[in-house]
Parts: C-alpha cells; sequence; structure tokens
C-alpha cells in the first residue's frame, strides 16, 4: 500500500489493486470488486440516463427552446461517475449515426475558476450553457452549421454539476483512475482539464470553481471544490414563466455519492436534502448507495418518493427516489397524504379494478382481503365474454388522451406478462379500426392525418383497401387503425389476476358479502354487511357503480350507465372478421363462436336485466353503420347481458384517499375569489379511506395504470405519472373545481 496527502489533508491509501482508500473516512472510493459496475448501476442506471438520453434528440426547432440536461453530484471523489456519464452520452450519440469527430474532441480547456463571484451572482443554466452548440470544423471535415447539421448536433447538452469537499490531486486521479482501462478515452480527457493542486485551494474559497469541456462543449463538467449544502445553497435558479406558470427547478437527476451516512455524517444533513429539493425540477430523479432509514426518511421529509431497489452487485440493495411532492408551490391541495407501508388492506370489490389492485399489491408484499358482494368474482362489468383494449385518443395530444395512451400501453404490458407467467386467458392483440363510416368521421380521419400527434405503432390512418385486407371483410371505409390494441375476454383476466394475487399466499377472498355501510371506529374501519360486522385497518374502495350509494362515497361525483351487449352467433362472413371494428359501437372477432355488439347507454341506472329492444337497438345500430356486412337479426342472438358503468363527470376515473370534503371546503375556501391563492397544507382526507373506481367503459384499459398509483400511495414509491396527471386522477379535484367556480 501507499499513502499519499490530498491537498485537503484527506489521507489517501491505495490498497493492492490500485483503488484509492480513505483513511479520514474509513472508507473506499469505489467497489473495486465490481469495478465500475456498481457504480454504474447504482448511478446510470438508477436514474435511467442512457433511457431519459435517447429521448432528447431533438429536431432543429426544438433543440433552439430545449434547455441543458442538468445532473448533479454530490461527491465527485475520483470522478468515476462523470466518467460514467460521458460513456452512456456516448453510447446514445453513436446510436443516433456515426460521430463527425472524434468522440472525445476537447473543447477550450478551462482550468481557470469561471470567476471570483458568488454562484447566485449569475444563473447557473445561461451561464454553462455553450456558445456553439455545433461541432467545431475539424482538419479535412466539412463544419457543421444550422443548416447543416448532423444527426448528433441534435442531442440535447449536458451540464453535469459535481461537488466535492476533499478534492484529490491530480496525481491521485491519475493514478485512482488507471485500473479501469475500460474508460481510458474518458479519463484521459478528465485529467487532462483537472486542476493542478496549487490551483485546487482551499475547499471553502468560491473561486474553486472549475469547467471542463467534452464533446466540444456539448457536455459541460462543472467542477466545484466546497462543502456539498453551501456549493448547493449558492447556486440560484432562473425561472422563466411558460404559459402563465413559472418553470421552476434546475436539476433533472442526481447523485448523491458522498461516503458513507454512518463514516460521513455531516455531509448527509438535513439542509442538504432542503438545497436538493430546492433545485430539482419536478420528477427529478435521485439515486444513491445507502438505504438508510434515516437519508430515505429525510429525502421523503422534502418531498421525493422513495425505493429501495435490489441490486446484483456485492452492494445488495440502493435508494433511488423521484421528486413528485413539492411542498412549495401553493398547490397543497394537490399533495397526497403519506402513511406507512401497510402489512393487510381490505378490497370492496370483485371485478377488474379490484383484480389489478390485488395483483399489484400483492406483488409488493402487501396481504389483501377481497369483499365480493356476488357468489364468485367478475359477475359484473367484467363478466362480459369479450371486451376491446384500446386507447381513447383524442386528434391532439390533450390531457385526457396522453391518459389513455399511458394507461394502454401499461395495461397490455401487464396482460401479456401475466399471459407469459402460465395465467393463460383468451385474448388477440389482433388491432382495432375506427371505421370512419360517415362524412364527419372522414374529416376527423383526414384531420388526424394533417396533425399527425401520435405514433403509428399507437394510431394510423388507412384506406377502405388496407382495412379491407386487415380486417378481413370488405368494408367501404378506411378509418383509423390501432394496430397494438385488439381483445381480451375480460372474464378469464379477471381469474386469472386474482390466481396470480392468491399464488403470492397473499390474497384472500370473501364471496357473498355485500357491504351496506361503513364507519370509522378506534382506528378501525367497521363494515356492515349481510353477514355482520367486519374490521379493516385500510380499507379500498373499487366497487364500481354498485359502491356509489355506499356512505360516504355517495358525497363523490359518481353516476350509474346501463349498459347492454349483444352477443352474436358467428357466420360465413364475420367468421372471418379479425380485428376489432369501432363505430357508433364497436363489433368483436369471434370467441368461441361468438361475436360482442353493443353496447347501449343508459344513464342513472342501476338495472341490469336484459330488455329485448336493446339488443334490437345494437343491431339497428351495428346496421345503420355498416350497412355492407351480412345484417344479422334477433334469431342470430346467443345472448345479451346488461350490467353498470361507473362514470365521473370529466370521464377519467379516479384513484386515492377519498377527500374530507367539509375539511376541504374550510380549509381552501378562497379559491373560491383567487383561484391562485397560496395554499401549502395538505389535502384533508378521511383516513385509511382509498377509492379507485369511475372507469367507465375503459376500466380493462385504465386499471392497471391506476392499481400502480393506489400502491405508490400506500408504499411511499415513485408515482407512474406526473403531477399534473396525478390531480387529474384525485379523488378531491372535483371538490377543488367546485371551489373554485363557487359552486
Amino acid at each position: 500500500m501507499t499513502e499519499q496527502i490530498s491537498p485537503h489533508g484527506n489521507n489517501i491509501i491505495f490498497q493492492q489493486n490500485g483503488s484509492p482508500f480513505s483513511e479520514q473516512f474509513n472508507d473506499i472510493y469505489f467497489d473495486s470488486k465490481t469495478g465500475y459496475h456498481q457504480n454504474r448501476h447504482v448511478f446510470i442506471d438508477g436514474n435511467k440516463i442512457t433511457e431519459r438520453l435517447s429521448k432528447l434528440n431533438l429536431t432543429k426547432q426544438e433543440l433552439k427552446s430545449y434547455k441543458p440536461f442538468i445532473i448533479a453530484e454530490a461527491g465527485f471523489g475520483t470522478g468515476l461517475n462523470v466518467l460514467l456519464t460521458l460513456q452512456a452520452y456516448q453510447k446514445v450519440l453513436l446510436s443516433f449515426g456515426p460521430l463527425p469527430v472524434e468522440p472525445l474532441t476537447l473543447g477550450p480547456l478551462s482550468s481557470k475558476p469561471l470567476s471570483s463571484k458568488p454562484l447566485s451572482s449569475k444563473p447557473l443554466p445561461s451561464k454553462l450553457l455553450p456558445s456553439k452548440p455545433f461541432f467545431s470544423k475539424q482538419s479535412g471535415q466539412k463544419s457543421n452549421t444550422p443548416n447543416d447539421t448532423n444527426t448528433n448536433d441534435l442531442l440535447a447538452s449536458i451540464i453535469f454539476i459535481s461537488i466535492e469537499k476533499y478534492p484529490l490531486s491530480k496525481t491521485q486521479l491519475t493514478q485512482s483512475l488507471s485500473i479501469f482501462p475500460e474508460l481510458k478515452e474518458f479519463s484521459d480527457q478528465l485529467i487532462a482539464q483537472y486542476p493542478d493542486s496549487s490551483v485546487a485551494t482551499h475547499a471553502e474559497n468560491s473561486s474553486n470553481e472549475h469547467q471542463l469541456s467534452f464533446f466540444n462543449g456539448k457536455f459541460i463538467l462543472k467542477l466545484i471544490f466546497s462543502d456539498a449544502e453551501q456549493a448547493l445553497a449558492k447556486i440560484s435558479i432562473m425561472n422563466k414563466r411558460q404559459n402563465g406558470k413559472a418553470d421552476k427547478g434546475l436539476v433533472d437527476a442526481w447523485y448523491i455519492d458522498g461516503f458513507s451516512p454512518e463514516k460521513n455524517p455531516e455531509m448527509w444533513s438535513e439542509k442538504l436534502f432542503e438545497q436538493i429539493a430546492r433545485l430539482s425540477k419536478e420528477q427529478a430523479t435521485l439515486s444513491t448507495f445507502t438505504v438508510s432509514g434515516k437519508v430515505r426518511q429525510q429525502l421523503k421529509q422534502v418531498g421525493f418518493r422513495i425505493t429501495k431497489q435490489t441490486s446484483n452487485n456485492d452492494k445488495k440493495e440502493i435508494t433511488t427516489g423521484v421528486y413528485q411532492q413539492n411542498h412549495q408551490t401553493n398547490l397543497g391541495y394537490q399533495l397526497r397524504s403519506n402513511i406507512n407501508k401497510p402489512q393487510q388492506v381490505s378490497i370492496i370489490g370483485g371485478g377488474i379494478a379490484s383484480a389489478c389492485a390485488a395483483y399489484i399489491l400483492t406483488q409488493h408484499g402487501i396481504k389483501v382481503t377481497l369483499y365480493c358482494k356476488d357468489n364468485n368474482i367478475a359477475q359484473g362489468a367484467s363478466s362480459n365474454a369479450t371486451a376491446a383494449l384500446y386507447p381513447l385518443l383524442h386528434q391532439q395530444q390533450d390531457d385526457i388522451s396522453l391518459f389513455y395512451q399511458q394507461a394502454f400501453w401499461r395495461a397490455k404490458s401487464l396482460y401479456q406478462k401475466l399471459h407469459d407467467d402460465g395465467y393463460k386467458f383468451c385474448h388477440d392483440w389482433c388491432g382495432l379500426l375506427e371505421v370512419s363510416y360517415k362524412t364527419a368521421l372522414e374529416k376527423r380521419q383526414k384531420s388526424f392525418e394533417k396533425i399527425n400527434a401520435w405514433p403509428e405503432n399507437l394510431i394510423k390512418s388507412i384506406n377502405k383497401e388496407t382495412a379491407s385486407n386487415i380486417s378481413g371483410i370488405p368494408l367501404k371505409n378506411g378509418g383509423l387503425f390501432m394496430p397494438n390494441a385488439g381483445w381480451i375476454a375480460p372474464q378469464e383476466l379477471v381469474e386469472q389476476l386474482f390466481k396470480a394475487a392468491a399464488d403470492t399466499n397473499k390474497l384472500r377472498i370473501e364471496t357473498n358479502i355485500d357491504v351496506n355501510k361503513i364507519q370509522h371506529k378506534n382506528d378501525k374501519w367497521q363494515l356492515s354487511t349481510n353477514k355482520g360486522e367486519l374490521t379493516a385497518n385500510i380499507l379500498i374502495i373499487c366497487g364500481g357503480a354498485e359502491t356509489i350509494k355506499l356512505n360516504i362515497i355517495d358525497q363523490l361525483p359518481l353516476t350509474s350507465v346501463r349498459g347492454q351487449v349483444t352477443s352474436m352467433k358467428t357466420n360465413s362472413q364475420m367468421k372471418n372478421l379479425s380485428t376489432v371494428l369501432c363505430h357508433k359501437g364497436y363489433l368483436t372477432p369471434s370467441n368461441n363462436e361468438q361475436h360482442c355488439i353493443g353496447a347501449t347507454f343508459e344513464k342513472n341506472s342501476f338495472d341490469t336485466t336484459t330488455k329485448t329492444q336493446d339488443d334490437e337497438f345494437n343491431l339497428e345500430m351495428l346496421n345503420k353503420c355498416l350497412p355492407e356486412l351480412e345484417n344479422w337479426t334477433v334469431a342470430d342472438i346467443a345472448k345479451s347481458k346488461a350490467r353498470l358503468r361507473c362514470m365521473t363527470p370529466d370521464h377519467l376515473p379516479m384513484v386515492g384517499s377519498v377527500p374530507d370534503i367539509d375539511k376541504h371546503k374550510d380549509l381552501y375556501q378562497h379559491l373560491s375569489k383567487d383561484k391562485n391563492w397560496p395554499y401549502n397544507q395538505p389535502a384533508p382526507v378521511i383516513k385509511n379511506l382509498y377509492v379507485m373506481t369511475g372507469f367507465g367503459a375503459r376500466g380493462l384499459c385504465s386499471a392497471p395504470l391506476l392499481a400502480d398509483i393506489l400502491a405508490a400511495d400506500l408504499c411511499g414509491t415513485p408515482y407512474p405519472v406526473d403531477n399534473k396527471l396525478l390531480f387529474n386522477l384525485a379523488p378531491n379535484r372535483f371538490v377543488i373545481r367546485d371551489l373554485i367556480r363557487s359552486k
């Protein structure tokens, strides 16, 4: 072993394998057993850096207004995480096409301090932006200009802010990185620009700020030798207002890589995490090697949603997080309540919503007791023979379309995984065609083509010849085709979801339990049922329209809509139908020699008896919209079924804690006078009562994503949607809207 002393008194020992060890903190700089792989797993994979950079290949127009992707690191150490980020950036560049110059051409060398002024004197992003976003001209190479731009020029720039209180000397850095020959092309560039020991003076000196440039200014490293909390406190944020709202936050991803909290508790302070929160953009990610309970709690307190992830390296677990609950937005009513992860919950339901909830929650290790009012599961709307799985898409990417797009991909992924895991159910990803059977729909189709808001793997315009070929039957019109959509046997799906949940030994199903009243007593929920009193610690209502009349839930703006579906016997023409057809209603391909058509739409009805006139309506609607098909008659009806849909006023479902409406009205009353009145108080809710309902006719599409949100509510993990969409799905959104409208 050899011992060296850094400029700041941090004694470094180089172990036999060449890796550095801090005597001051009695801790390693990196795990020499796994090389750089552990750091890559924790910081690059933990923040999904490569995946996120891959989405930042911008058009020339987008590049003009797009801000750099900003990474901040507490604990530069040997610079290993910088090198791994450079490697990821290069990988993304190469995936877009060959580099026009050498992969790591130095920009202007700058080992001198940027400024003797504190960082707050100039907003960081504008100061660090490369003056020329295009690769510089090399000998014998064509210069890239805005009119002659290589594909790689359109990848967003990176600003990497790294802070180190005890920096290594250049000699120590060189020796530390010499054990990674795989990263030599990157480490050579870092070492060449790293400040000499004479420049790296006392860490508290504000002039110890150094700018290093890679990829001709596309990747800027801002290296600060200082205490992490103090350095972050000096960084100001330039907030530009867009669409009337401030664009808050600076950092997209955080690497927290100091010595362990046990060895260096001074760094892992409450003030550090407050600064991290202050500088974080909404949805900023964070990763760190420690799973310290204190650190995770501090991150939660400042607004991060935390996950403890397993690791394949010697470090068995790591911590990742997403900044999603900013307490300083003045929109306190959008904040969700935090609880300790429960060991057990109770669900009222029995259909697709409760099946997805039970499946996801048991995957998270939570025990579930399900109370179903019927003698078997999947007897409500989920009992239909066949149902279509597809998203609701408008011509523009509006809020409702963006939700259903995300929900659709999540649903298809979950259902396919379930099937691949051996839980079989009838389905076919045969696509779905929205037939343009009238002039208004032809205009809509042309508008879709012109606006082109959605990728073709989601929806595309096709003519009548293509439509006929895809559907397997002659059609007089083209339409909008969704190639990844299809149909599912929902009753079979629900049964398999519950079976998969039961196979974890964490699900118990109680049938013939009709809950008619709930009340909170002695910190528990008391359930009055047809079989006596039951208790629950945490209660989740997933019962659809049947639970609208349940007390407390009856205060939410939910309505019941009756729908009747008719099953038709297949025939010589219709047996060839090979995709789902949507018109004013829908028509599915054959499943067990039957096609489903429908459905009726009767508001404010709880009647589930079938009606002959509704079958006739379904047939008439099909024959009117698609007269080219061989007409069915009532004699071809195999069976009918009427079930209830649970609807919300804005056609989006809801998931989360049930709001305390009276307390909302009292706490947020000034919203009726000023919709922008600042509130930082979280939304008052009814303790341990959750709802997941309001799916309308689209439970098959949206239930999995809402189950993910419910699991995040209960487990404190990151939400799978952004804050805007999260509030659009919150049960209290209607209370807030009514207050703003002075209702």
